[in-house]
């Protein structure tokens, strides 16, 4: 890949409009300045460590400072406080520079949305525009930093204005439900005098607080007025809808790259000017309706960017469809053509571990941590192709050193885990035409699919995998490795078949041991286990391709074949073998020989004779043979 400055962003939970403008605001400041940006996303975001987690935060071992020239960590939206730490330690360590989103720490500067002005603005509608007087704040948790800039606006505003900010009028919430559920029973029950207005310091809050008062038989905004913070499509197109903020995320996102850009250059930079401040939008909640027009553009984008994907997506049957397949060609192939279902993807590679599978390890022997020194991109997408294959690149290099030949722009990467609980297969990378498409969560729910048909058919194949094993070793004999009696009928028959069918001759050799009774008796058990297993291999190397040798007794063995042979095929079997076993006898200076006695038949075949009654042929001819053999010794 060619060396271009690029930014890492660690986050999660990003599939939604809010977090979605932040990433637009990066991406647009980090083209301006040169620079690539890749994402290290989680589609889960917990805080309980179990297994699912550990997959998930398994892709941030892939930042490397090597690589790296600043990050983006976006540990306000990071529930796992362990992880956090775990990033302290390392990028401390690192020295690289780090700016972090709605987060304190030492070591890095942080910054948050500016948003005291903004607060204060929609306050300041109430009392200027709505003539309220007793305004109460229900703000996120006490502490919180976005809580205390959102309240400040509240307060600027109230104290202005000269009104009185009364006991319990400042109320700190969850940025959730529970509290704006406690508060509204407590206004619709009367234990609490209601105000004429509540300014909510977000959208989730602002939501449910309406609908419970609505619930309680409460009318909005005719009883009490409404607004939230954040500008949410689920705070425009609520019902009813609510007054919100659409706060300067997007500049956010931007500030964050110039100081970054500041720190790597030295060199003094402004966000880009066409990235949008924030702005208030009036709504039903406060009884105004100048965001009409918006909610219906963002009714029309939300459907035509986010909605109408879903939608593909819930009828695609990807999963089921995927799991269908029994080789990863064809789930790869079958992936390619659910491609469709992701809104302004531009390139998608999936890069899986080298023996990402571990078909022929123990169970338990998988990756956990990191991830295979060397990758292997197995599909890479584009809008004008796709390519199925094993491209191998390092892991150390994050993204394949090719993928300037599929995306030689400026670009912004998404990287998702690709895992089954903590078993680690590769990841994905994402690259979308347009930022904005990557608020729908349909690609996490795509790159999850991948995970769970994986996985189903690593487990299918290990098991078919296993049974194979089980199979063969049931039609092989355990002491000589040919086939048993029991391989010996599956296999016989159809070779019999063959020669029936095809016209061809069948060839049979039965053989039998000379002697091994007096071998075990004389010498021990185990002189006659080499015995019969010198037999075994002197009947097996003599076998064609299109032959098999199988041992079908304790001191009894068998040879069956078909094909276009001549009339010295069974001359030149009995050669091989005697061969064999006389160059055996004479380097093995055991005090016995190992002899074996030979009947065979060699003929076109009929299905009205059955394969049994040439087996006989042959045995008989065995037996005419040993009763000579033995003869010979006596003598």
């Amino acid at each position: 890949m060619r060396k271009r400055k690029t930014i890492a962003v660690i986050a999660a939970d990003v599939f939604n409009d809010y977090m979605n403008r932040i990433f637009v605001g990066i991406s647009e400041q980090c083209r301006s300045l040169g620079y690539d940006v890749i994402t290290f996303l989680m589609a889960f975001n917990l805080d309980s460590g179990n297994l699912i987690q550990q997959g998930e935060e398994n892709i941030f071992s892939l930042v490397k400072k090597n690589i790296i020239d600043g990050v983006v960590l976006m540990a306000g939206n990071l529930a796992s406080q362990n992880l956090i730490d775990k990033f302290v330690k390392v990028f401390s360590k690192w020295g690289i520079p780090v700016v972090a989103l709605d987060y304190d720490f030492d070591f890095c500067d942080s910054i948050y949305a500016d948003d005291t002005e903004l607060f204060e603005r929609m306050t300041d509608h109430f009392i200027d525009v709505h003539g309220c007087s007793r305004i109460m704040c229900l703000t996120g948790p006490e502490g919180s930093r976005p809580a205390e800039t959102r309240l400040a606006g509240y307060r600027n505003s109230m104290e202005k204005h000269g009104l009185e900010i009364r006991d319990g009028d400042i109320v700190y919430g969850d940025f959730w439900r529970i509290v704006s559920q406690r508060l509204a029973k407590e206004f619709v029950e009367g234990r609490r005098e209601m105000p004429e207005a509540v300014v909510c310091a977000n959208d989730a809050m602002a939501r449910y607080l309406a609908s419970a008062l609505v619930k309680g038989g409460l009318s909005i905004p005719e009883d009490i007025r409404i607004s939230g913070y954040d500008g949410t499509n689920d705070a425009v197109l609520n019902i009813p809808s609510i007054s919100t903020v659409l706060p300067e995320n997007e500049r956010m996102g931007a500030r964050a790259v110039c100081i970054l850009h500041q720190k790597i250059s030295g060199i003094s930079t402004e966000p880009v000017e066409t990235l949008p401040y924030g702005k208030l939008l009036f709504a039903r909640s406060c009884g105004c309706g100048s965001a009409t027009c918006h909610s219906v553009t963002t009714r029309e984008e939300l459907h035509n960017r986010v909605e109408r994907y879903e939608n593909y997506y819930k009828k695609s049957g990807m999963l089921e469809s995927l799991m269908e397949e029994e080789n990863l060609d064809g789930l790869l192939h079958k992936l390619n053509g659910l491609i469709y279902v992701l809104n302004g993807l531009d390139t998608y590679m999936l890069c899986l571990n080298r023996n990402w599978d571990n078909i022929e390890g123990e169970e338990n022997d998988y990756i956990r941590e990191g991830y295979a020194s060397i990758m292997e991109a197995r599909m890479i997408y584009t809008r004008n192709n796709t390519e199925f294959g094993s491209r191998g690149f390092r892991s150390a290099d994050i993204l394949p050193h090719f993928i300037d030949n599929y995306c030689s722009e400026l670009s912004m990467y998404f990287l998702l885990p690709v895992h089954f609980m903590d078993r680690c297969f590769g990841y994905s990378v994402f690259k979308f035409s347009d930022i904005r498409c990557a608020a729908s969560n349909v690609f996490a729910q795509w790159n999850k699919n991948i995970s769970v048909a994986l996985e189903f058919l690593r487990v299918r194949t290990k098991l078919l995998s296993i049974n194979q094993r089980i199979f063969m070793s049931s039609i092989r004999d355990t002491l000589t490795g040919i086939y048993n009696r029991h391989g010996f009928n599956r296999m016989a028959e159809s070779i019999y078949r063959k020669a029936c069918s095809e016209q061809k001759l069948l060839f049979i050799i039965i053989a039998d041991l000379d002697r091994l009774k007096m071998i075990n008796d004389n010498y021990g058990h185990i002189e006659g286990d080499n015995a019969i297993t010198a037999v075994a291999n002197a009947l097996n190397t003599s076998c064609e391709l299109n032959e098999i040798c199988a041992r079908t007794g304790g001191d009894e063995f068998a040879v069956i074949g078909c094909g276009d042979y001549s009339e010295t095929k069974t001359a030149e079997h009995y050669r091989h073998i005697y061969d064999y076993l006389a160059r055996f006898n004479a380097s093995s200076k055991k005090k016995y020989k190992v002899e074996v006695s030979l009947g065979s038949f060699l003929g076109v075949p009929d299905f009205e004779g059955g394969l049994d009654n040439y087996i006989k042929i042959a045995d008989a001819r065995m037996y005419e043979n040993k009763t000579k053999r033995k003869k010979m010794r006596e003598d």
